[in-house]
């Protein structure tokens, strides 16, 4: 287990032991930021049980996973309960195909979290237009941390505390989809939620949408290859198109109650959330 300095909160990262290429792209980059951060092997498929895997056999359900999906959530919750294991009261997540920005260095201080209390921080944007809440702080005088209020899929990086890692890890629709539709998704239970925020500008952002230069091969994903032909055409049965229809009332439900109050998210048009390295 990783001695972290007082100086930041942990980092894990999630790697596959096949992809050495990722390790040393992530290594490479906490060495350039100084950051000290502890490897978390990704589950295999090998080790996805089919107990798990039956939760997926609706072959119509176009939000049942592959075996490489679920693979996926089971290493972010192989990470919340090693932070759990070694007491953290919060911790940096990171998928190992996440490109950092020199801005990241300023959240793992303890300082952040310990002053804001989150629940969740979604440090990275997938480009997506979202709804965002006023600025709640400013961290290092340009990046606004601001409340989440719309889907912003990707789970390449976030802050998540001990609190809502023990939420998840007992909630049994955690494991019927995937982790970000869980935490950053009108789909999923969370958001609209009041300790969830969006970093903006994100000073993180997924090697697929980062549009400067690439490590060759890096940014070939087997997941995303797998998700991809898995989804492909599903054709969406009337009672799911039913049950999205009812969340989506809910969600706007939830979500009026959180944006009455905020002046500037009523004013507020969606928009896309910059990588630190576009502006």
């Amino acid at each position: 287990m990783t001695e972290f300095p007082a100086t930041q909160i942990p980092v894990y990262y999630i790697n596959l032991g096949a992809r050495a290429d990722r390790r040393q792209f992530m290594e490479e980059q906490f060495a350039r930021l100084g950051i000290v951060a502890e490897r978390i092997d990704a589950v295999t498929i090998a080790g996805v049980g089919e107990a798990r895997m039956a939760l997926h056999a609706d072959p119509h359900n176009p939000w049942a996973m592959t075996r490489v999906e679920v693979a996926c959530v089971m290493s972010h919750e192989k990470a919340w309960r090693h932070m759990l294991d070694a007491g953290n009261e919060f911790a940096l997540i990171l998928e190992d195909d996440a490109v950092m920005g020199d801005g990241l260095k300023a959240f793992v201080e303890p300082a952040f979290s310990s002053d804001l209390r989150p629940d969740l921080v979604k440090l990275e944007t997938m480009y997506e237009r979202v709804r965002l809440g006023r600025a709640v702080r400013t961290v290092a005088g340009r990046f606004g941390v601001r409340q989440l209020l719309a889907s912003h899929m990707g789970a390449a990086a976030y802050i998540i505390s001990a609190s809502m890692a023990r939420r998840a890890l007992a909630d049994p629709r955690l494991p019927r989809m995937s982790v970000d539709r869980y935490m950053f998704s009108r789909g999923g239970p969370i958001i609209p939620h009041r300790r969830l925020f969006q970093v903006d500008p994100a000073p993180v952002v997924q090697l697929e949408h980062y549009r400067g230069n690439k490590p060759a091969d890096a940014e070939r994903s087997d997941l995303k290859r797998d998700r991809d032909g898995h989804h492909a055409g599903v054709p969406r049965p009337l009672r799911h198109r039913w049950r999205d229809g009812l969340g989506r009332v809910a969600y706007t439900l939830r979500l009026i109650a959180h944006i009455l109050p905020d002046a500037e998210a009523r004013r507020q048009k969606r928009r896309e959330v910059p990588y630190e390295g576009d502006v």
